[in-house]
């Protein structure tokens, strides 16, 4: 851990206003998966990821501008005149893609079609048909970087943009002593501190030994079905991945066991278009609140909806709010409910809430209709 923060520190030297780009790299490469950072020209997506890929010692680093007209060859390597001599198609493979560890694809959505699907291949499987060999290709982690997000783009683009399971919009700075400082700041002089496939295999280890405990799980499941009912459609790969995201990201922060701090780093993958991530904090702020918190909130809005009814002063005025009130209550009991669900065990606030909700709705019921109500 103090060798990351070292790194994420010098980083933060280097490009300003830029730590949760860093942090989401260390994220991508304790999780091994793949990392998009979408801005304009010239807010040092390129200079970031290019000094974060010359650290790994030990391990081979790819970085590649796309065009549309950048060609198999020169991201995936030449063909081989020796295979083609055998009457092999195979390419040579060194120095190129499949033999990276890290790899950086500037402009990455204006790849064409054929090297859109063969890239493709090798971010999914992780292997690459080399012929009749299929090569394991040792690639951990590659960042693309675009000016934009595709909207109207063809299938195999759409699929590279689901295949980025963490996504970084990127600014200009922003804040006026960072500007200042901007203005007449010097590349850092000094040692670069760098980190091994050795370590990072063990970094990845410890991850994997974070504890998620059930409630952080339960939170998750909430968030998923919420964003779902909001019309943001998170994969189920999505949902899955997510539990090592925020095994990452306690690690970063030197903790053994996720936190609701942690949820946070959701934002970056539990989104499509950029305008889901509102959606995303606004459900967050809810779930982040305790059961007990919720299931009091959840209370004192039934007791506010009885005093309403109650302060009515005839039936008529009553029946006609009395609908209103009763769809009002329904969703309280339902949203209760679900609370119970998602609690590991439910507390005596939760039951008692529960209970009292009940009472006023069925009493309401009872005085608006002269029914009795049926407790649930």
């Amino acid at each position: 851990m103090p060798k990351i923060t070292q790194i994420r520190d010098e980083l933060a030297d280097i490009v300003l206003e830029r730590n949760e780009l860093i942090d989401g790299l260390f994220l991508g490469m304790l999780t091994g998966q793949h990392v998009l950072f979408i801005g304009p020209p010239g807010t040092a997506k390129s200079m970031l990821v290019n000094e974060f890929g010359n650290r790994l010692t030990g391990g081979r680093y790819f970085s590649y501008l796309m065009t549309k007209f950048t060609k198999p060859d020169e991201i995936i390597g030449s063909v081989s005149l020796k295979g083609l001599e055998k009457d092999e198609y195979k390419r040579v493979l060194t120095g190129k893609i499949a033999d990276a560890h890290f790899v950086f694809l500037d402009e990455i959505f204006n790849s064409n079609s054929s090297c859109a699907n063969t890239i493709l291949t090798i971010l999914n499987e992780r292997q690459y048909h080399n012929g009749p060999e299929i090569v394991k290709v040792p690639l951990i982690m590659m960042v693309g970087a675009t000016n934009e997000i595709p909207v109207e783009a063809s299938e195999e683009l759409q699929a590279f943009y689901d295949r980025f399971l963490f996504r970084y919009e990127v600014e200009y700075i922003k804040d006026v002593g960072n500007l200042r400082r901007l203005f007449g700041h010097a590349s850092p002089v000094g040692p670069r501190t760098c980190y091994t496939l050795k370590e990072l295999s063990r970094w990845q280890a410890e991850v994997q030994r974070v504890e998620v405990p059930e409630d952080i799980v339960n939170k998750v499941i909430n968030i998923v079905i919420k964003l779902r009912k909001a019309g943001v459609n998170i994969s189920d790969r999505r949902f899955k991945e997510s539990r090592r995201v925020l095994q990452a990201h306690a690690y970063l922060r030197g903790r053994k066991r996720v936190g609701v701090e942690d949820l946070n780093a959701l934002r970056d993958i539990f989104w499509i278009q950029p305008a889901d991530k509102k959606v995303f904090e606004e459900i967050l702020y809810t779930v982040k609140l305790t059961v007990e918190v919720q299931a009091a909130e959840l209370l004192k809005e039934a007791q506010q909806i009885r005093a309403k009814f109650e302060s009515l002063d005839d039936r008529a005025r009553k029946q006609a709010m009395g609908g209103e009130m009763n769809a009002r209550l329904v969703e309280i009991e339902d949203r209760l409910r679900e609370l119970k669900d998602l609690s590991d065990i439910p507390s005596s606030v939760l039951t008692d809430a529960a209970k009292r909700v009940e009472e006023i709705h069925a009493a309401i019921i009872k005085d608006c209709l002269g029914l009795e109500a049926k407790m649930i």
